[in-house]
């Protein structure tokens, strides 16, 4: 289902790189008009390969969620470029990221450990694939998970990352009407 032409991002439209960015930027961690970190930086930060993270770059740009500006670095497009918007979570993803941040909270899965794979975390959770991979890819732009290439989820915080609040994402619109 499209929305003004601009449809639902799907699993085969980005990698975990890609979603992970995406809903960063869709959160409001880099709001319109502002440049990214440094393709190195973006990857220190998510724990890929920087290689992964160009990819991932690259494939927003195409598909207008990143725009190039004079001095060539990416920066977030305004929303009337994207060719995709940011599906919000089910209500199986929703359940199975909140059940896996209390446990990391709480301290089931501690920081630098990996957690069950995710056949595994199917069965704990009860839930589908797709609803724990979505949990996966929201837990990590929240910066509690690690998504490497190969292997496990990794935990590398146990405090999410907060929001920045709505005057940031919007600068200048304090009181103003339209």
């Amino acid at each position: 289902m499209t929305r003004g032409g601009v449809r639902p991002v799907s699993a085969t439209d980005l990698s975990n790189t890609g979603h992970v960015l995406l809903t960063r930027i869709a959160r409001g961690d880099h709001f319109f008009g502002s440049a990214l970190p440094l393709p190195a930086d973006l990857a220190a930060e998510l724990r890929v390969p920087e290689i992964c993270v160009r990819s991932a770059l690259d494939r927003l740009h195409d598909l207008g969620v990143l725009d190039r500006d004079a001095g060539h670095r990416l920066v977030v497009a305004s929303r009337e470029r994207w060719k995709v918007r940011h599906a919000e979570p089910g209500p199986g993803a929703v359940a199975a990221a909140r059940q896996l941040r209390g446990e990391i909270r709480d301290g089931v899965h501690r920081v630098g450990h990996p957690l069950p794979p995710g056949r595994d975390l199917v069965r704990l959770l009860g839930l589908s694939p797709r609803d724990v991979r979505r949990a996966l890819r929201d837990l990590a732009a929240e910066g509690l998970l690690a998504l490497p290439v190969k292997g496990n989820a990794i935990v590398i915080s146990s405090h999410p990352t907060p929001v920045p609040p709505a005057e940031l994402l919007n600068p200048g619109m304090d009181g103003a009407s339209c």
